[in-house]
């Protein structure tokens, strides 16, 4: 061969013509081979090893070089026989640059291919299709005795050669049936197979003849389906389609396995890409193409609401890119309807039979009912992991063990905060409210709920004012389904049963890194004691309690879902879409209840997206739902940035107060932990608090010892990544205000950033114990091997007693601390009140409270507790950001003249707003005179009507104005309702998550019971 060319194919040929004993092959001139080639030779070596070693060589090898490399033809004579030239094989590179299929690669490389006149058909090869030794001859066996056939086929095998593809198909309803189950070993099953009415080019004999007869194929089809359109055309013209089982190929198939991309470009095998796009495309346009045109127009509307339903079960298939692919289809159609009706034209004018009257080349409904059922059988078969009964057996009670001990620990921690708070827990059965001095009670209704959840406008200042949703109110929101639609029993729920759900969370990442039994519990049991530790539980901090249920279990699925988790014998870990929408899902309510997490998961992710290694596709997955969720909090950020809006992604749903969380101040992380923990490092309990700072400490050296370990060096930076990202957070938060008080500017909390860094450092404690797979071994092992396993389950049992007292000092600490209380309230506004408020979601009182001779306070009521729906975090930004309502503002005014003094105008004032009422809270001991005198002056002021009076307070009615006619002016609340981008953001958002539930639903397998 000379040098121009592609030198690599000519390497690969000049190998395998070198090391093949070609003297000894018969030759058959009247067949030429075609090979069509791309970027990727891995398989090139070893078709043309195959097509070399035939038993009856054609005449001409043609390579067809589609990568452009090959300018001028590359022709080469190899010798046959000793002494005789004229026997010789040509094989000739040529080039076949810009085909946009495999045929039209083919048809391309003739253009420039030097044909012997004897040639009457020929032999087409893909370069990763490899012949038997005696396919061709078996191709021109069944020639001769069906010298009719118009296009012969080969049986189409798996590349070891072994397991079939297909060996012809049949006409189903405008689409082909192999009625071969994919992947099954052959047997010759099939090999009483002849007139077919499709067979695959790879490896196919196509006479000459044919070729001038149909015009060969349609490129417009692609590879996919281009042998499909051509073998309809030939069978519906009178021809005969022939498949000839005797005659394999091995086919790797590297471009419909995603092993090849388009531009023909080698993938490794592992990061194999998704080709649903094309097989589904080349699908539809066989479709239409089999279809009368008069009908595409009512078939394209079928196909459209066809493509919704497909996407679906796509979805619940566990397969969204397809599913994406399904609802692009129609759209995709009409892109290419003048070629699809060149093509369909083509089909009419060489078609002569009716395909009825080719009954025998179809498939009837009994047959694909049985292929689907033989294909069914056979995937379950194949996804089975068959075991003995001892490895069943030890697999079975290394499961009992497992969910026991965790479960136990769940209810140990449930039993924990119950017995601490069972005053209150009786209390909620009887209809109170959860409260404390960080947490708002709610007597809302499940529409008032919603309605808070889902508009941007903040109902507890004043009349209102435009502002974001709490987003934490759509988790509340949910767990109010749960509680048949009852906000105050829903609150109760979160708050006790974040003990146990937080526990079974992270006792799933924990097992993530290690599967010890006893680490994985203690780690469990210390993060709940984390929470009682941080007093989340007293305060009742529902957003936190959130965090930590949810914020453990979404980083689990999310290493589940690039395949990063240990696992027992004989399950291999794999990547898992199902993981990944588990994992967005459960990052919706962690972002919800936390904004400020959002920044901390965007950098984490990022850095998360260059340490795996494959399968980073399934973590694009996994922000979208928390986004949209959070999408009018963070675009009323971007409008209103210079405004000091972007302060409400530190705040969360809990009251700030500056005496319990601190003011803005730059501390360091030090500081930021003893303003998390509460602690003071003086009184009594300094032991335990030094012991709290001990614990950090020691799981911070565990989780820098699992740097320098080998098997979990990747994982282990992926986690120091969230612990970093998770202190940045906290430093963060500390420093911006969020709330304004009495005693000063609140700032953000700092305990999602330190919960974040130290599930990071727990996590990476967790990698030390290494991975604890207990495989089933029936054998004992060798003296040696036992004694390093003793050294190591005695190095997992220290590590699990390290964790468990930690356990005792945070828990400890947390069950001694008294700066919170957490109490129930059953009462609020009188009767008669709650009635009005009820009548109009208009009505709204004015509860006020005298703390002192010069301290009144006021908020707006429109539930009988004063609720945490109405706590709005947007508008306490705007307070801190110096932005006032002007309503809120005349009501601060109005409290101020009434404790002062009688004040008819006050009382005007609030009237006008259309307050149909004031109360009175009575207050503590130390305020009873200040409240006294407040109630005092309100009696004495004109247009009030004082209606009850109790120990909790007085309620005064406004006269001024007609009962029937009061109510405030809901006119911009409604408009900002009814407005556009609201209902834009709740379809989205609620579509979005529905087609995330149905990717997360776990599918049943049936032997789900064999896998640990």
């Amino acid at each position: 061969m000379n040098s121009t060319g592609n030198s690599d194919i000519q390497r690969i040929i000049a190998e395998q013509a070198a090391a093949m004993p070609l003297h000894k092959r018969a030759v058959d001139h009247t067949v030429a081979a075609v090979i069509t080639v791309e970027g990727d030779l891995r398989f090139l070596g070893d078709t043309m090893h195959a097509v070399l070693n035939q038993t009856v060589l054609p005449g001409t090898v043609i390579v067809a070089d589609c990568t452009g490399l090959t300018g001028q033809p590359v022709h080469s004579e190899v010798p046959l026989r000793d002494g005789e030239p004229d026997q010789a094989l040509s094989v000739q590179i040529v080039r076949a640059a810009g085909a946009r299929s495999f045929f039209d690669a083919v048809m391309r490389g003739l253009k420039y291919a030097r044909l012997e006149r004897a040639v009457s058909a020929l032999w087409t090869l893909h370069d990763d299709s490899k012949p038997a030794d005696a396919c061709l001859e078996a191709l021109l066996e069944a020639r001769r005795n069906t010298p009719t056939a118009s296009l012969l086929g080969a049986k189409q095998l798996d590349w070891s050669g072994e397991n079939l593809h297909n060996v012809g198909s049949y006409a189903g309803r405008h689409h082909l049936e192999s009625l071969v189950v994919d992947g099954e070993p052959d047997q010759e099953q099939y090999d009483g197979r002849q007139d077919v009415f499709a067979v695959s080019l790879a490896g196919a004999l196509m006479p000459l003849s044919t070729l001038q007869t149909t015009g060969g194929t349609d490129p417009w089809f692609g590879s996919f389906t281009e042998a499909d359109d051509l073998c309809r055309r030939i069978c519906l013209g009178g021809g005969r389609v022939v498949v000839v089982p005797t005659a394999e190929v091995a086919h790797r198939r590297a471009r419909f396995e995603g092993i090849r991309t388009h531009e023909g470009e080698p993938v490794a095998q592992e990061d194999a890409y998704d080709t649903a796009m094309g097989v589904l495309e080349a699908q539809q346009r066989y479709y239409y193409t089999d279809i009368r045109t008069v009908w595409w127009p009512f078939l394209w509307i079928w196909r459209l609401l066809r493509s919704v339903v497909m996407a679906v079960v796509r979805l619940s298939r566990k397969q969204p890119y397809a599913a994406l692919c399904e609802l692009a289809l129609p759209w995709r159609a009409l892109g290419t309807l003048p070629a699809a009706v060149r093509a369909r034209k083509r089909v009419v004018r060489q078609g002569t039979v009716p395909l009825a009257r080719l009954s025998v080349l179809s498939a009837t409904r009994q047959q694909i009912g049985q292929w689907h059922d033989r294909s069914q059988a056979f995937s379950d078969q194949r996804d089975t992991v068959v075991l003995n009964p001892l490895a069943r057996e030890h697999l079975l009670r290394r499961s009992v063990c497992r969910w026991t001990a965790v479960l136990l620990a769940a209810i140990a921690a449930f039993a924990v905060v119950a017995g601490t708070h069972w005053t209150v827990l009786r209390a909620v059965f009887g209809g109170a409210a959860v409260v404390s001095d960080a947490w708002v009670p709610t007597d809302a209704t499940f529409s008032q709920l919603v309605e808070a959840a889902t508009s941007s406008w903040a109902f507890g200042t004043g009349t209102g004012v435009p502002a974001p949703p709490t987003p934490w109110l759509l988790v509340l929101m949910v767990a109010s389904v749960c509680t048949l639609g009852h906000v105050a029993a829903a609150t109760a729920l979160l708050l006790f049963a974040a003990a146990p759900l937080s526990v079974l969370s992270f006792w799933a990442l924990a097992g993530v890194f290690t599967r010890s039994d006893a680490v994985r519990v203690t780690a469990s049991l210390l993060w709940f004691a984390l929470s009682l530790g941080l007093g989340l539980y007293d305060s009742a901090n529902l957003p936190m309690l959130t965090v930590m249920v949810f914020l453990p279990a979404a980083f689990a699925f999310a290493f589940r879902a690039v395949g990063m988790y240990r696992t027992e014998d004989p399950v291999r870990p794999h990547k898992s879409v199902q993981a990944a929408a588990a994992s967005a899902l459960c990052f919706i309510p962690v972002v919800a209840a936390e904004p400020q997490l959002l920044l901390s998961l965007v950098v984490a992710f990022l850095v998360f997206f260059v340490f795996v290694r494959r399968h980073r596709a399934t973590l694009l997955l996994i922000p979208l739902p928390a986004a949209l969720v959070l999408a009018p909090t963070l675009v009323n950020v971007v409008r209103r940035f210079g405004d000091g809006a972007w302060r409400q992604l530190f705040g969360d749903a809990t009251v700030p107060d500056a005496a319990a969380g601190g003011e803005p101040a730059a501390l360091s992380l030090t500081g930021v932990l003893m303003r998390a923990f509460g602690l003071t490092v003086s009184g009594d309990q300094l032991w335990l608090q030094v012991a709290v700072f001990g614990v950090c400490a020691v799981v911070a050296v565990l989780a820098v010892v699992s740097l320098a370990l080998p098997f979990v060096l990747r994982a282990s930076r992926m986690m120091w990544v969230v612990v970093i990202a998770g202190a940045a957070a906290a430093l963060l938060s500390v420093r911006v205000a969020t709330g304004a008080g009495d005693d000063g500017a609140a700032a953000g909390t700092a305990l999602p950033g330190v919960v974040m860094c130290l599930l990071g450092l727990m996590s990476c404690a967790c990698m030390v114990a290494g991975m604890a797979v207990k495989r089933f071994d029936p054998l004992s092992g060798r003296g040696d091997r036992r004694a390093r396993m003793r050294l190591t389950v005695a190095g997992r049992a220290l590590l699990a007693v390290v964790l468990a007292a930690g356990v005792c000092v945070w828990s400890g600490y947390g069950l001694t601390r008294h700066d919170a209380e957490l109490s129930s309230s059953g009462g609020g506004l009188p009767m008669v009140a709650v009635d009005y408020l009820e009548q109009n979601p208009a009505h709204r009182i004015l509860a006020v409270a005298a703390r002192s001779n010069n301290h009144v306070e006021y908020a707006v009521m429109r539930t009988g507790l004063g609720d945490v729906i109405d706590n709005s975090v947007g508008q306490r930004a705007q307070q801190v950001s110096g932005i006032r309502d002007e309503a809120d503002e005349l009501l601060a005014s109005a409290a101020a003249r009434l404790m002062a003094n009688a004040d008819a105008q006050a009382i005007a004032d609030i009237a006008s707003l259309g307050f149909g009422g004031i109360y009175v809270s009575t207050g503590s001991a130390d305020s009873e005179e200040a409240g006294d005198q407040l109630s005092a002056n309100i009696t004495a002021s004109d247009g009030v009507q004082s209606v009850v009076s109790n120990a909790d307070g007085t309620y005064f009615r406004f006269t001024l104005i007609d009962p029937l006619h009061q109510g405030i002016d809901t006119a911009h609340q409604r408009e900002i309702q009814s407005s556009v981008w609201r209902r834009a953001w709740l379809w989205c958002m609620g579509v979005v998550i529905v087609l995330y539930c149905v990717v997360a639903w776990p599918r049943s397998h049936r032997y789900d019971w064999e896998e640990s």
